[in-house]
């Protein structure tokens, strides 16, 4: 039986999310949490995981545009496992995407062909957000960090933090719903909309200036600015707003929504000495991950 397998990253936006939908430039980076995909070829069409046919899910979206493209005509099983937590703003609807499309090419093609593999996971991501923004996609293929900007893709920037502690609020939402209350919050106040699209972006310049000194402090200070504007979109939450003051009580520079919102994760900007102690702190209430960021892209793994 010829199996193959294959893995991408998880992703945290540091500055800029929801606004990215919106042209705005979003900093982000891959993180060392990863989703794995073994793929080998089943008798009957389709996508399948244990016996059962998937369908209506990024990976058989994924995989089923790759086929359509490369003619593939025989069936698929699949075994999927992630490190991951699903909708809670890490990307792990888009890491297994990549990595669902990334085993279909190697079955078909017998390579890795990445611009199929990225058209194909974006196709995968629709059944999942409202309007996609393309960054959960292109981090997972490509890894590493940098800038994501809607109109003209990504950009790799070395970022020198090299740790984040990331906090799970517990609390599931659909990025779809929270991007769609974006969308109305821009409706009914689009002058104030569009100065919050200004401000995102002086945000971005400041926290660049600030990754250049390492300027943690200045760092902090531009991400409770970053959430403050999230909060006023409404995408903040009761949960949110604890873990962050838990973060801050504790000793954090900062800390803010990553992802959607309306629950999910908060990532807390912390010296590394210090974040042992911090995630002690929050544990109590919170499911906390200890992550480094700049992570390898996809790729695929030895079977």
């Amino acid at each position: 039986m010829e199996k193959v397998v294959a893995s991408a990253p998880g992703k945290v936006i540091l500055f800029g999310e929801h606004f990215v939908v919106y042209d705005r430039p979003a900093i982000v980076s891959a993180i060392n949490l990863r989703a794995y995909v073994e793929a080998w070829k089943y008798d009957e069409p389709g996508v399948w995981i244990r016996g059962r046919r998937l369908s209506n899910h990024p990976a058989s979206r994924a995989i089923e545009y790759i086929f359509g493209k490369t003619g593939f005509t025989s069936g698929i099983s699949l075994k999927i496992s992630s490190d991951i937590p699903a909708s809670v703003g890490l990307g792990s609807s888009a890491s297994i995407s990549v990595a669902s499309a990334a085993t279909a090419s190697l079955l078909s093609l017998k390579k890795i062909d990445i611009e199929l593999v990225k058209a194909a996971a974006v196709e995968g991501e629709k059944i999942v957000h409202f309007n996609p923004s393309g960054i959960d996609t292109t981090i997972a293929l490509y890894g590493g960090g940098g800038v994501y900007r809607k109109s003209s893709g990504f950009m790799h920037v070395d970022i020198p933090l090299k740790k984040i502690l990331i906090v799970n609020t517990g609390r599931i939402r659909k990025t779809g719903e929270m991007v769609k209350r974006v969308k109305d919050f821009m409706e009914q106040n689009k002058e104030r909309f569009n100065m919050m699209l200004e401000k995102e972006e002086e945000i971005i310049r400041d926290a660049f200036d600030a990754f250049k000194n390492m300027d943690l402090e200045k760092l902090g200070k531009l991400m409770l600015e970053n959430q403050n504007l999230l909060r006023e979109l409404g995408v903040s939450s009761m949960e949110i707003d604890e873990a962050i003051k838990l973060a801050l009580d504790a000793g954090a520079y900062g800390a803010k929504i990553t992802g959607a919102g309306g629950g999910g994760c908060v990532i807390c900007l912390v010296d590394e000495d210090k974040i042992e102690r911090i995630s002690k702190a929050l544990s109590s209430k919170f499911k906390t991950y200890l992550t480094e960021l700049s992570a390898v892209g996809l790729k695929e793994e030895k079977t």
